[in-house]
């Protein structure tokens, strides 16, 4: 950890910068398996869409990174910041870990293809909530305002896979 990090306001920086990935990859997973729902019939296809879709997400918001903090800081990002890039940008991860456990149940006939989307979206709306109200938790907030930053963090995957349902 630099010196530069051991600062609260960095400290919280970072916190947001890991929970906003989190919630941005938690909403983009929810819209891709919403939109591909009807498209894909094998268990094998969609944990190849989960993956590839995270993976990419992952390199994407690494990479972004990485060229942000060059651009920014006019230098050459030494080790420590390459991992602070990589650290903040894992929590996307987060969004695949619990659909790819559910497509490799179908995979092998423990559930169903169907029961696993489901399954699979329901949890990334649960999820975005629970964020919302860990997040809110985390900053002192009474329960009320966080349970209402957890319902503000769920409504919008709602309203995207809505949207996405919608223009499918």
């Amino acid at each position: 950890m630099t010196a530069e990090d051991r600062h609260p306001m960095t400290r919280n920086y970072r916190r947001g910068e890991r929970l906003s990935h989190a919630l941005y990859g938690l909403i983009i997973i929810a819209a891709t398996l919403v939109a591909e729902k009807g498209h894909v019939d094998e268990a094998s296809h969609a944990l190849g869409l989960i993956l590839g879709t995270g993976f990419i997400l992952l390199l994407a918001h690494t990479y972004t990174a990485i060229v942000a903090v060059r651009v920014v800081e006019s230098t050459k990002l030494g080790t420590a910041h390459r991992r602070r890039v990589i650290r903040d940008n894992l929590p996307i991860l987060f969004a695949i870990v619990v659909p790819s456990a559910l497509f490799i149940f179908a995979w092998f006939g423990v559930v169903t293809l169907q029961a696993a989307y489901t399954a699979s979206i329901v949890f990334s709306l649960v999820a975005l909530f629970g964020l919302g109200v860990f997040e809110g938790r985390m900053e002192s907030m009474n329960w009320a305002l966080s349970v209402l930053a957890g319902f503000a963090a769920g409504t919008i995957g709602v309203i995207v896979v809505v949207l996405e349902t919608l223009l499918d």
